[in-house]
């Protein structure tokens, strides 16, 4: 059975049930989040999963009701701490940039140690999700941090976006590039150097010099406003990242009422479809309108492309063998995500299985 289908049967129990419920109660919980509410997949929470908790439950005919308190934009937590910002129940519900939790939840950052293999957001959705479903040690990592899973969250391929024009892998010698969490292992070999740093920073960090440019999302680019300070957007298509997850506290998903948490599990997986939707359906239209703005936009050549994947240290292999060692169960999810990728229609400039 798969996520999706456990959510809806635990969510038809509970309406079966609702007629002899125990007596009303009313459940105070926290969402929130590093990011602001204008990306995708902060929006979908504020807009879908905390206004949608109490329909639904009311809809069932349960006397059961959530008061939510919101709290995004880093009020609570930066994207850095925001792991631990659920752990401790800082937040009850919130989106975790797994991005930035490269040694703590290792198999969550597969994708970043197999880049230029998949690039679509939907594809990527389905495959962060499949995982969860496929390989225990993924809700494992999040319950070693006292948190349940409710849906992944994927972003569209990654791209430069630089202050001077980029029209071949020399052009990278000696810049500093902004690349949130294990995306700076993308610049090895490259002559670029990483910077370690999250959306929210990349404007004021280039602006004053301290990076010459970003490898980042086209859906940061323009809520962000970097076009503005890095106007030569080159895309490399170096493939996409399932950035994220929806997830809950432990402790507090496990006290909630069965329908309560039957209802939060749907709508995890409906957060999943809707945030795929909206990152997918903006891109087209955010690099039209940084084009608009005064952005230069070309794409790099598909010799140049070869020539950065293939100069790239056997990351996957490293990882593999790394996480292996702590006991993890490394080749299975790289072969999962790949192979789930391959089903999709993905061909991976480069094997990273050999």
């Amino acid at each position: 059975m798969t996520e999706f289908s456990r959510a809806l049967a635990i969510g038809t129990a509970c309406l079966m049930a609702s007629g002899i419920a125990a007596s009303a109660e009313t459940i105070k919980l926290t969402a929130g989040s590093s990011h602001p509410p204008f990306l995708p997949w902060v929006e979908v929470i504020t807009k879908h999963v905390v206004p949608e908790t109490n329909k639904r439950l009311e809809a069932m005919g349960s006397d059961n009701r959530i008061e939510w308190t919101e709290a995004y934009a880093g009020s609570l937590f930066n994207a850095f701490n925001a792991l631990e910002g659920v752990e401790s129940g800082l937040a009850d519900l919130a989106w975790i940039g797994t991005i930035f939790e490269p040694e703590k939840l290792p198999l969550h950052n597969v994708h970043f140690y197999a880049p230029f293999a998949v690039s679509g957001v939907h594809d990527l959705t389905e495959i962060g999700n499949q995982l969860h479903e496929e390989v225990p040690a993924m809700n494992e990592q999040w319950a070693k941090y006292n948190q349940v899973h409710l849906g992944a969250m994927a972003d569209g391929s990654y791209h430069l976006i630089t202050k001077e024009p980029v029209s071949s892998l020399d052009d990278l010698q000696g810049l500093k590039l902004l690349a949130g969490g294990a995306v700076g292992n993308w610049l090895q070999g490259t002559g670029a150097v990483a910077v370690n740093a999250a959306f929210p920073e990349f404007y004021s960090s280039i602006s004053t010099g301290v990076a010459d440019g970003a490898v980042m999302t086209i859906n940061g680019m323009l809520p962000f406003k970097i076009h503005e300070v890095a106007p030569h957007i080159t895309l490399v298509d170096m493939g996409g990242p399932v950035t994220g997850s929806l997830t809950m506290n432990a402790e507090t998903f496990n006290s909630l009422p069965e329908d309560v948490q039957g209802v939060l599990m749907a709508l995890g997986m409906e957060y999943s479809q809707m945030v795929a939707d909206a990152v997918g359906g903006r891109e087209a239209g955010f690099l039209k309108a940084m084009q608009e703005q005064g952005a230069i936009v070309s794409e790099l050549p598909e010799a140049e492309r070869l020539r950065w994947v293939n100069g790239l240290p056997d990351l996957a292999g490293d990882w593999v063998a790394l996480n292996a060692a702590a006991g993890l169960p490394a080749a299975e999810v790289l072969k999962a995500f790949l192979d789930g990728g391959r089903e999709r229609g993905s061909a991976p400039l480069r094997d990273w299985t050999q």
